[in-house]
């Protein structure tokens, strides 16, 4: 941020020789200079807000992918209580494990723009842990088939959270975002103001919010990397909870 402010105020003192030599007439000049900054900001404006709600709806969606993939964990621990022993301990535990996993193994390698792959073993053998339950009575049928189906939600979900992953904005709209805010600095520099200091002001704070709101957005464009990003809170609250309750 400091250098891109740096850079507008430089532009501003290289650009100042030159309005001063060819805005001699300062009325037209405003009037044309005051209708392409009009413009151009409305459409740079726009820009930066579409590309920031999209980062952020980014952002949300790979939350809502974990916490969601949490809710079917729970509802699994949950109706894996309901089956005979040992399986219903054995089933418990490899969601444990899958979980302790997460957090230590998958989301490492997401917080490195990677996809998880640590987690797969875990998620086969809780796969083949369900698969050897042999339903005999009605109810015994009917828990199977909804942990079946619980268990298919999960994977979703899971697959929800991991793909989020590789989200982030095509690097021709960082290109556009990177030449409009040259472009701002550009059209700062030609606003004839005679106070060198008033100017470069001026331009100083236009570009520290403008540097601000792409920090912003750049650092929220990989969900699970950066300072603000998705955590494994949710999965070591559900871990917690799980080893209170034994």
């Amino acid at each position: 941020m400091v250098l891109f402010v740096a850079a507008s105020c430089g532009i501003v003192l290289l650009l100042r020789p030159f309005v001063r030599r060819n805005a001699v007439e300062g009325a037209q000049w405003d009037r044309v200079l005051g209708y392409i900054v009009g413009t151009f900001g409305v459409f740079f404006g726009i820009l930066l807000g579409l590309v920031a709600v999209s980062v952020y709806n980014d952002y949300t969606d790979a939350h809502s992918a974990a916490l969601e993939e949490t809710s079917r964990l729970s509802s699994l621990y949950r109706s894996a209580a309901g089956l005979p022993e040992p399986l219903s301990t054995e089933l418990q535990d490899e969601l444990k494990s899958y979980t302790r996993t997460v957090i230590d193994g998958d989301w490492p390698q997401q917080e490195q723009d990677q996809l998880p792959t640590a987690s797969l073993p875990a998620v086969d053998r809780i796969q083949r842990t369900i698969d050897s339950f042999d339903p005999h009575t009605l109810k015994e049928q009917a828990q199977y088939a909804q942990i079946l189906s619980t268990f298919d939600s999960f994977v979703e979900a899971r697959r929800a959270r991991t793909d989020a992953t590789t989200v982030e904005l095509p690097g021709l709209f960082w290109l556009v975002i990177w030449a409009g805010a040259i472009i701002n600095a550009v059209l700062i520099g030609f606003i004839e103001v005679k106070n060198v200091r008033q100017h470069l002001l001026m331009a100083g704070l236009l570009a520290l919010f403008i540097s601000l709101v792409m920090f912003v957005t750049a650092d929220m464009d990989h969900p699970y990397a950066g300072s603000i990003s998705v955590d494994p809170g949710d999965f070591v609250r559900l871990l917690q909870q799980w080893e209170r309750s034994g």
